[in-house]
């Protein structure tokens, strides 16, 4: 699972995008792109309702899976928490392989 910096970052490079272009497309400072990138800035609601605006997809499809990280201990996990991490990789993978070719119409 991807922290939001990593899955910002694998969807900007999926679909061929600089910082800059990103940057452009989602309306925001290249700048925020890279402090958030980098995990020196916290995402805002409003990045995410942009990001997810021009992916084509409701926001809600791209946080609910900001809060498990690669070194969370997983295996404490209820079976239904562990089945919404499984689907939360996918959906990510989705983002990061599908629709992040829609992004470059915009920069």
């Amino acid at each position: 699972m991807h922290t939001f910096p990593e899955l910002l970052k694998n969807i900007r490079e999926q679909g061929n995008l600089t910082q800059e272009e990103l940057a452009r497309a989602l309306g925001v400072s290249t700048i925020l792109i890279s402090m958030v990138e980098t995990g020196q800035k916290e995402v805002s609601k409003n990045l995410v309702i942009k990001l997810a605006d021009r992916l084509g997809v409701h926001p809600s499809s791209i946080m609910p899976f900001v809060f498990i990280g690669e070194n969370d201990n997983l295996p404490n996990l209820s079976g239904i928490e562990k089945t919404f991490v499984e689907w939360g990789e996918k959906l990510q993978n989705y983002l990061i392989k599908v629709k992040s070719k829609k992004l470059k119409k915009y920069a």
